[in-house]
Order: structure tokens, then C-alpha cells, then sequence
């Protein structure tokens, strides 16, 4: 029988997942020259996908008439923009990241044993799917830097460029420069776990304070008890805005992907480009279901705090404590990941709700182009 991985080991396999996109901050001690290096490391692979996107887009340009290349270069141009988008969002909130993950990585040191036995179950509710995802990422990543090794293509990329490349030194540096970029976009597509990992964090402490809540015997307590939510919540709140606009573009990417697959799939296209785009949309819709999946999950224990005031024994309280109790109660705002007028909650309800309007939009699409071939 395997062994379940330990919290630890979790957070260290999400962090090797995702280090080539230095979006995991360093820790507040770091000296200087580290902090130095880590930026300058920043700023390079942003730039570095910049220039690729570049070299794309010119590609786009000059075979626009070959859909083969043309859809391609739009699907690897779809995530190199998220490794752009979504580490420009990563240095712009690196204090708050750092802030969030120093103190996930305290309180999973300092876990008392009830708290440890949270941690592990919730480990071990999703380790196959994620350690799965993972594997599944980087193996793709692997197959498109090795594939120029038994194709006719140049580079891992169908990227073009306005001068010659066919100098040896030349060709091995963009061969190498888009083989980093590569595995730099399988590392932000694990970004999403990463944000997983600090919802499914935040949704544990809930719970290990609902545990705490359902032990309360005086005012005293209480009090420590409410204090402690509030700061959760503020905690939570803090995760929450730091995903919000990278969720967005997570959505945002997936939309115009499953669009333009619909499109691809509809038309007379070769085979290898709609199996291209079934992979694509494949992918971004597991990506959003990563954020959904522990979202949901938070929001019901950032309820289920105040509920679990049911579980005390409170009939046997005086009753000024049972009035205290009973406002507790009224205070039941759960915490959740929501974009005015484009997401209103991310849940499981509105992942299905999300999968059933892909599902329509590929009936309007397919409806389209019968009347259009009649």
C-alpha cells in the first residue's frame, strides 16, 4: 500500500512544480544579492516569453493561410501570454504571497496533532489527481523540446524570425532559450496548484477552528475563538485577491480556447490540429476546475465556522453566553473568490455552469455552419 505524502512533502512537490516560474516568493530573511538574482530571474523569463510571443505572432503573419501552422502557433501562443500575464501579477504581489506562504509553511510546522490529521486527509483527497497533473504537464513540456529531435521542425516552437537562424550558435540559443520557455509555461500551468494549495490551506485552518468552536465552555474562549476567525478571514481574503485576476485570465484563455476549438473542430481541418485543440481545451478546462475544486471547498468551511456553534454545548450556557452564541450565528458571510459581473462565485456550480455553456456555445457554433453549408 502506498504511502500517503505528509503536508511537508506536499508543499515541497507544489514548490518544485512550479520554481521556473518564480512565482514562489523567498522568504522574507533572504539576503540581498538573493533577492537581486530572483527579480533579475523574474524580469528574464518574462521578457524571454515576450520575445517568443514575438516570434509567434510573425509566424501567424507570415503563414496565415496555412491552418496547421496558424493554429499552432495560437495554441502555444495562448500559454506563453499566461506565463506573461501571470508572472507580471506574481511580482506585482510578492509581498502578499510571501506574507501568505511564510505563514501556511509556520502553521504546518507548529500543526497540533488534530491539525496535522486535517492536513493529511485533505493530502490525500487530491495528491493522485494533482501529482497526476503534473506529471501529465511537464511530460508534454518534455515532448515539445525533444520533438524537433525527430521531426523536420527547427525549434520546439513554430516561431519565425525577420533574420537568419540557420548559424549554428544562433540556432542552438533560440533552440534552448524557447526549450526553457517551454517548461517555464509547464511550470505557471502548475501555478494553479499552487493557488490550490493555499485555498485547500485556508479551508483546513476553518476547519481545525471549527473543531476548536465546538469546545467552547465560557465567554473567554469564545472571544480567542472570534478573533481567530477574523483573522482567517483576513487571511483568506489576502489568498483570494492575490488568484482573483490570474483565475480571470485562467477563464478568459479557456473561453477564447474552447471557442476557437469549436471552430477547428467544425471545419474541414486536418486531424492533427483538432486533436491539438481537443488537448488544449482539455487542458484549460482541468486548470480551471483546479481553482474551482479547493474555492468550493473553502467556501463552505468559511460557513461551516459559525455553524459549527450547533455542536457546542450551548443549551447548558447561561444566557447571556447563549446570546453570544446566537450572534455568532448571524455573522455567516462565507469567503469567496468572485469577479463583479464575470464570476460571481467560483464553485463546482459554476464549473458545471461553465461546462454546460461550452457545451452551447459548440451547438450554436455546429448550427452556424449547417445553415451557412445549406
Amino acid at each position: 500500500m502506498l504511502k500517503q505524502p505528509t503536508p511537508e512533502k506536499a508543499i515541497d512537490i507544489i514548490w518544485l512544480s512550479v520554481v521556473l516560474s518564480f512565482c514562489w516568493p523567498l522568504p522574507s530573511d533572504s539576503s540581498k544579492t538573493r533577492v537581486l538574482v530572483y527579480k533579475t530571474l523574474q524580469i528574464s523569463s518574462i521578457v524571454s516569453a515576450c520575445s517568443v510571443l514575438l516570434a509567434l505572432t510573425y509566424a501567424i503573419y507570415l503563414h496565415s493561410d496555412n491552418i496547421l501552422i496558424v493554429s499552432q502557433c495560437i495554441c502555444i501562443f495562448m500559454g506563453i501570454s499566461q506565463q506573461v500575464i501571470q508572472g507580471t501579477i506574481c511580482v506585482i504581489n510578492h509581498d502578499s504571497l510571501q506574507r501568505v506562504v511564510e505563514e501556511m509553511l509556520n502553521c504546518v510546522k507548529e500543526a497540533q496533532q488534530y491539525e496535522k490529521q486535517i492536513y493529511c486527509k485533505l493530502v490525500a483527497k487530491c495528491s493522485i489527481f494533482f501529482g497526476s497533473s503534473i506529471v501529465c504537464i511537464y511530460l508534454t513540456s518534455t515532448v515539445f523540446s525533444v520533438g524537433p529531435a525527430f521531426t523536420s521542425a527547427s525549434f520546439p516552437c513554430d516561431a519565425e524570425y525577420p533574420f537568419a537562424v540557420n548559424d549554428t550558435p544562433l540556432h542552438v540559443i533560440i533552440y534552448v532559450q524557447q526549450s526553457i520557455v517551454c517548461y517555464q509555461c509547464a511550470a505557471h500551468l502548475c501555478l494553479s496548484m499552487f493557488g490550490a494549495l493555499l485555498f485547500w490551506f485556508t479551508a483546513a485552518r476553518f476547519e481545525c477552528l471549527a473543531i476548536e468552536i465546538t469546545q467552547i465552555t465560557n465567554t473567554s474562549m469564545l472571544i480567542v475563538c472570534i478573533k481567530k476567525q477574523l483573522y482567517l478571514r483576513r487571511y483568506a481574503e489576502e489568498v483570494v485577491n492575490i488568484f482573483r485576476f490570474i483565475v480571470l485570465y485562467a477563464v478568459g484563455v479557456s473561453t477564447f480556447g474552447l471557442t476557437l476549438c469549436g471552430i477547428i473542430l467544425l471545419m474541414d481541418t486536418p486531424l492533427i490540429v483538432k486533436m491539438q485543440f481537443v488537448i488544449l481545451s482539455f487542458t484549460v478546462l482541468v486548470e480551471i476546475y483546479i481553482y474551482a475544486w479547493p474555492a468550493d471547498y473553502l467556501k463552505d468551511m468559511s460557513i461551516h465556522v459559525s455553524r459549527s456553534i450547533y455542536d457546542t454545548v450551548w443549551y447548558k450556557q447561561t444566557l447571556e453566553m447563549q446570546k453570544d452564541l446566537l450572534n455568532v450565528l448571524v455573522y455567516q458571510q462565507p469567503i469567496t473568490l468572485s469577479i463583479r459581473c464575470i464570476i460571481q462565485e467560483l464553485s463546482l456550480r459554476y464549473y458545471c455552469s461553465y461546462l454546460s455553456n461550452v457545451f452551447s456555445i459548440f451547438t450554436a457554433l455546429s448550427a452556424v455552419v449547417e445553415n451557412d453549408s445549406e
